[in-house]
């Protein structure tokens, strides 16, 4: 009876990892001369139906998504502000829509380029620094909001052998923001005082552009970690060949 139930959990095992990826998934065929526009219509497909997850494949929620924290070196130039961040929510990844799709399956690449309407980055913050010759310091809550953001995916992956099955491992994600308008708002500057507070935040606005340029490459890099991370989950626990059918 003991093996028969060992035998019975393997079978379900091997089922299960079979189907790992949702049946109501759009799959994208290797030799599909169209790949690209597919892939363009079954990306956002997907993360449309990954609001609450995949919990087979640990894949968390993706609206809003969130991420434990990330420290931002206080850097160079005319924006320099050490800031960390902790208990980040992103939200609006779910609303992204793809508007270029290059598929180098053969090299294990992907390059794309999504349109996220609004993305909202709210967060705790702590930060310290100057802008321009103004000092800044607070603690309370950061909301980063990016209208119509532009975001260039350039993903390399590599092949992974396990059990004569093919997996594409993610090795490098990277990513590139580029967004129409930024809207900044730090609670709680200088220790709760509203007068100054509320003078930085205007001054913060009106230079977005100086401030986010200056800052979105540590973004950039924190974020692309977040990124491939999520979709290692996938690409790790589900063969090539069930995500981009070979026939």
């Amino acid at each position: 009876m003991k093996n028969s139930i060992i035998i019975f959990a393997s079978i379900t095992t091997l089922a299960i990892g079979e189907n790992l990826l949702p049946e109501d998934f759009t799959r994208c065929g290797q030799k599909d001369a169209k790949l690209n526009d597919c892939l363009k219509g079954a990306v956002p497909d997907a993360l449309r139906r990954m609001t609450k997850g995949i919990p087979a494949l640990s894949v968390p929620p993706l609206e809003p998504l969130l991420v434990s924290g990330m420290n931002i070196e206080a850097g160079a130039g005319p924006v320099v502000i050490s800031q960390i961040y902790r208990n980040i929510q992103l939200h609006g990844l779910t609303e992204s829509i793809l508007t270029s799709y290059k598929a180098d399956l053969k090299h294990y690449r992907l390059r794309t380029e999504s349109l996220t309407p609004k993305m909202e980055f709210i967060a705790d913050y702590v930060m310290k620094g100057r802008i321009l010759v103004l000092p800044i310091q607070g603690k309370g809550v950061a909301n980063i909001t990016m209208v119509n953001l532009v975001v260039k995916h350039d993903i390399i992956g590599e092949p992974v052998i396990n059990e004569g099955k093919t997996y594409m491992h993610i090795r490098d994600y990277k990513v590139k923001f580029i967004p129409q308008r930024v809207i900044l708002h730090f609670s709680n500057l200088f220790n709760g005082d509203k007068a100054l507070g509320d003078q930085m935040n205007r001054f913060l606005n009106e230079n977005s552009d100086l401030v986010f340029n200056e800052l979105k490459e540590s973004y950039e890099k924190s974020l692309s970690s977040v990124f491939q991370d999520v979709t290692n989950k996938i690409f790790d626990k589900v063969p090539m060949n069930k995500i981009f059918p070979e026939d």
